[in-house]
């Protein structure tokens, strides 16, 4: 591996007799079938014989502790710009976790961590639920059992006034809509509803937790508008890898409506170049639906995968982080997309996350028509309760979102 980094006999010496050469050269190999740049790979190399030196690192398996690490990257970062500093320790700590010799601090799981499990799997192997919604079950009980472990409340003890308790804390804390309050409180019902029929609490704690009411006179979700849409993709027209990559998702959400999940679940194989189709797995139903792929669409999912997505990736997602170790792009991320593009153009008033441009076409289908069972589908509801707000939209204020043109965007998905 030296000797493909390097070119000059001495650099590559002094690299080969180095300690843990053996453990250093591995490590190396691994960045590089990420994807990593050459340039890259050479600065894990040079921080890891740095590291080498300053840990006074012996050939053995030895843990390190967190602390001593902590300290001599603090000592060789004292005198360099904040970047490099940075990238120093990010890259010697990924290196000791690889080799696991970096000592951490164990977080303290709550004691129920075995009971959250169990539920996790009933969810996903008795009722066949999605993992996305799965997980959510699962990270709302973890965060629901540290909060108990903080008041030494064991779940056997756990009455339905402390589960009031920990809701009412959570709501109070901002940052949850009533959709998300009721999610919440669902969640842990579901949990609770679980642990009844185990006998590992109480009786009829699931039945008392009350989920906050979701009005049926709420308002509907309202989506990006035309003119927010052709916004939104004008800000992708740069010749950035950002763009480029950007611009395929927005495509993708634009004309097919897809979850974010959905489309960060997308992969290379999903797309079927002979007959112009989008292959999109819904984990809500566990169906599969196809999606016609427009020219626009197609030819901006072209662009990324020739000129932004690297040959090299071993993962076969369609959409990648851009830098090395190149990941899927998940739900949050498609967020983040969307959201600082809105802000870069002004949107305000409304969500600024990928669900707007589900909304957006659910009204447009609305508008033109389309039955409830239409627009279902299209989104991949696994209920009509599901599509029922959009029963209360108003065509006539909708009428703009039918003549929405991206060029050709939705004309050919029509």
């Amino acid at each position: 591996m030296f000797e493909t980094l390097y070119k000059a006999p001495a650099t590559i010496a002094k690299y080969r007799c180095a300690p843990l050469a053996i453990e250093r050269e591995r490590y190396l190999r691994t960045v590089a079938a990420w994807g990593t740049v050459g340039d890259v790979v050479r600065r894990v190399a040079r921080t890891q014989l740095a590291l080498v030196e300053l840990l006074d690192l012996p050939d053995a398996d030895v843990p390190v502790d967190l602390s001593t690490v902590e300290t001599a990257v603090q000592e060789w970062c004292r005198n360099v710009p904040e970047v490099s500093a940075a990238n120093f320790r990010r890259y010697a700590f990924r290196w000791l976790r690889f080799l696991g010799w970096l000592e951490e601090p164990v977080r303290d799981a709550h004691p129920h961590a075995r009971q959250v499990e169990a539920c996790a799997a009933w969810m996903r192997d008795d009722r066949g639920l999605s993992e996305a919604t799965v997980g959510n079950c699962r990270y709302e009980s973890d965060r629901f059992f540290v909060w108990a472990a903080g008041r030494n409340l064991a779940l056997a003890d756990i009455v339905i006034g402390d589960v009031d308790e920990y809701l009412a804390a959570r709501i109070a804390g901002g940052g949850l809509r009533r959709t998300s309050s009721r999610a919440l409180a669902e969640r842990l019902r579901s949990f609770f509803r679980f642990a009844e029929a185990r006998n590992w609490c109480r009786p009829g704690i699931a039945g008392c937790i009350m989920p906050p009411l979701a009005y049926p006179d709420r308002p509907v979700p309202k989506g990006f508008e035309r003119d927010e849409i052709e916004k939104l993709l004008a800000t992708t027209e740069g010749t950035s890898p950002a763009d480029c990559r950007d611009r395929a998702v927005l495509m993708v959400l634009a004309t097919c409506g897809l979850r974010a999940g959905e489309v960060g679940a997308l992969r290379v194989d999903d797309i079927d170049w002979e007959r112009d189709m989008l292959r999109v797995f819904r984990p809500k139903t566990g169906l599969t639906d196809h999606f016609p792929l427009t020219p626009a669409v197609g030819n901006a999912v072209m662009d990324y995968l020739l000129k932004v997505r690297p040959e090299s990736a071993r993962e076969r997602a369609l959409f990648l982080t851009l830098p090395a170790p190149f990941r899927p792009l998940r739900s949050g991320a498609i967020g983040t997309i969307v959201n600082s593009r809105a802000r870069r153009v002004g949107i305000t008033g409304k969500r600024r996350g990928a669900h707007a441009f589900r909304h957006a076409a659910a009204q447009r289908l609305v508008d033109e028509g389309c039955g409830l069972k239409t627009v279902g589908d299209f989104l991949g509801h696994s209920s009509p309760g599901a599509t029922a707000t959009y029963a209360k939209v108003d065509l006539a204020a909708l009428r703009p979102v039918a003549d929405i043109r991206l060029k050709e965007l939705l004309d050919d998905a029509a």
